[in-house]
């Protein structure tokens, strides 16, 4: 399980470094990583919610685990992960669970987590997540933040900026407002 974790540390600092396009938002982040309460990340899968979650932490101390990962799930102890996480991410203020739902059990652990004070950001995509189950399993604890692919003006804004406004109207139409398959058309092309 340390590897996977020290695997994790390595990914999330490459995906730090990497450029982004900023999305237009009605949430300050800022304010929201205040707030002890969990922030919940969701909407439907590949819209952003990962990389929103880096970007709201970027600069910040945090720890990451990504349970979209093998690794992780076949070796899966919650009390030696909380202890590694500390060994590996000294002193962190934020934990990063993306995809938490993947573990059993994910939300007796992130309840727990919660009353030791730990201040959560969580990203999940699937049916449990965004179902009303979540008010139910989290009830009064988070703060939900709705993530959306690129809107027309997201995607104009971006296409504006590297010259190739002209083509992204019927762009859009054909692949929608999906991050990546719309920056990397783009990014390509530059």
């Amino acid at each position: 399980m340390k590897i996977a974790i020290q695997n994790q540390r390595k990914e999330r600092d490459r995906l730090l470094s990497l450029p982004y396009i900023p999305r237009q938002t009605i949430y300050n982040f800022d304010e929201l990583l205040k707030s002890p309460n969990i922030k919940l990340l969701t909407g439907p899968r590949r819209v952003g919610k990962s990389t929103q979650a880096l970007l709201m932490l970027r600069g910040k101390n945090f720890a990451y685990l990504n349970f979209d990962d093998n690794e992780l799930l076949k070796k899966w102890d919650e009390q030696q992960a909380e202890m590694l996480l500390g060994e590996i991410y000294p002193n962190y203020e934020y934990l990063l669970l993306d995809e938490v739902q993947n573990i059993d059990g994910w939300d007796v652990w992130v309840n727990k987590l919660y009353r030791r004070g730990v201040n959560l950001v969580i990203t999940g995509s699937n049916a449990k997540m965004l179902s009303g189950e979540m008010a139910t399993v989290l009830t009064g604890r988070y703060l939900e933040i709705n993530m959306l692919p690129f809107s027309l003006a997201e995607a104009s804004q971006f296409a504006s900026r590297l010259g190739n406004a002209e083509k992204i109207q019927d762009d859009f139409l054909k692949n929608g407002g999906y991050p990546e398959t719309f920056t990397q058309g783009y990014c390509q092309k530059t």
